[in-house]
């Protein structure tokens, strides 16, 4: 096959930057009443895969970078997206904590939210699916499992703008199965019906 120059793309294989955000993604099932929609963002988001490399070195090596000698020992596997609606129930998965309905006796009745002083496994989420498409109209989704808020979270505030705090989610490996990396990416065939 001759090598082209320029490079030109195909419409199928370039991937749009917009895109959504679901918790509870079922790649099986678009209806599924379990997902929940993350509300929508501004200045997009980011999905980070980072493996933590070990090369094996030994005794004459001609550096780190030898095939066949790297072992991959830790993984961070983040999504990042700064959200332009913020709620209580979005908040207490930023950064995992409990809201409180309060009767108010002279104010009007409010929500508290309080953050955990620790994590719980019920904290975790099943999976965050950033969903995008390409310019051919071909869906997307970016899945992260078993993930957690446990970032730093800043809300600034700023005269003439709105919040729109960074969010980042970490998927974390299952106990039960540590030798499945928590993340898969899915090209869908054809657009799914909703």
């Amino acid at each position: 096959m001759p090598i082209q120059r320029p490079a030109v793309p195909s419409p199928d294989k370039v991937q749009l930057g917009e895109g959504v955000l679901v918790f509870n993604f079922n790649p099986d099932d678009w209806d599924d009443s379990e997902a929940i929609p993350f509300g929508a963002t501004r200045g997009g988001g980011n999905y980070n895969v980072e493996p933590t490399n070990l090369p094996m070195r030994f005794d004459g090596d001609r550096g780190e970078h030898t095939k066949g000698l790297k072992r991959k020992t830790e993984w961070v596997i983040q999504i990042t997206a700064n959200a332009l609606e913020l709620d209580l129930d979005l908040l207490s998965k930023v950064m995992p904590g409990t809201i409180e309905q309060v009767t108010g006796e002279t104010t009007p009745n409010y929500k508290k939210y309080r953050p955990n002083v620790d994590y719980k496994l019920s904290d975790y989420i099943d999976n965050l699916a950033y969903i995008t498409k390409t310019h051919g109209g071909q869906t997307i989704a970016y899945v992260i499992e078993n993930v957690l808020g446990d970032s730093a979270f800043q809300a600034a505030f700023e005269d003439k703008n709105e919040v729109v705090p960074e969010t980042t989610f970490t998927a974390h490996f299952d106990p039960e199965n540590m030798n499945e990396v928590p993340t898969y990416v899915l090209e869908y065939e054809a657009e799914p019906t909703v």
